[in-house]
């Protein structure tokens, strides 16, 4: 009977569990749902808020999604690319530093970071960025574009014009680099 009593509470001890761990997994997956679309939403309301041009609530934006996941590299990078429109280079440098930590094989904080850097006056750093962007990425068309920029300010106009034709052979619609390459060229 002892045996009989046991093998019946073992029992329920074990579909409790099971159903604890099922309710718990639902649970689970329910936060990170609703957390995944409350960073969707964020990041797209600050892109539209940086589009249009009103770089404060898009600072807000950024940093709620911050908020939300500390762990969101490009959130981080948003909100840097957003203080360099508004000339803050040390907060955006600090915000790209974070995202690089977080994902430091991705190219494009690399790339930003360098740019607020070539604003800031500080070439050697500023080439440092552009070129492990472009290491990371050597398909990256941007950097490329970046890195253009940063050579015609320091007039070495045929590495500007270099990288500015790479930029456009990765993405001939690119019209930045072509821009800046109409500039070089004169």
């Amino acid at each position: 009977m002892k045996k009989i009593l046991s093998a019946i509470m073992c029992l329920c001890l074990a579909v409790m569990f099971t159903c604890c761990s099922a309710e718990t997994s639902v649970k689970t997956e329910t936060s990170v749902s609703v957390s995944t679309n409350k960073l969707q939403d964020l990041m797209a309301e600050g892109d539209k808020n940086f589009d249009a041009g009103k770089y404060d609530e898009a600072i807000k934006n950024y940093t709620e999604a911050i908020e939300t996941d500390n762990n969101f590299a490009d959130a981080y990078n948003s909100r840097g690319v957003t203080y360099c429109k508004k000339g803050e280079l040390d907060k955006a440098i600090k915000d790209f530093d974070q995202a690089i930590k977080l994902e430091p094989n991705a190219a494009m904080p690399y790339s930003n970071r360098g740019q607020a850097y070539s604003e800031k006056g500080e070439t050697e750093k500023a080439l440092a960025d552009l070129n492990k962007a472009i290491e990371l990425d050597p398909n990256y068309a941007d950097a490329y574009n970046n890195r253009g920029v940063l050579y015609a300010t320091t007039s070495d106009k045929e590495k500007a014009i270099a990288n500015f034709k790479k930029a456009l052979e990765i993405n001939p619609n690119h019209q930045n680099a072509a821009n800046n390459l109409a500039k070089v060229s004169k």
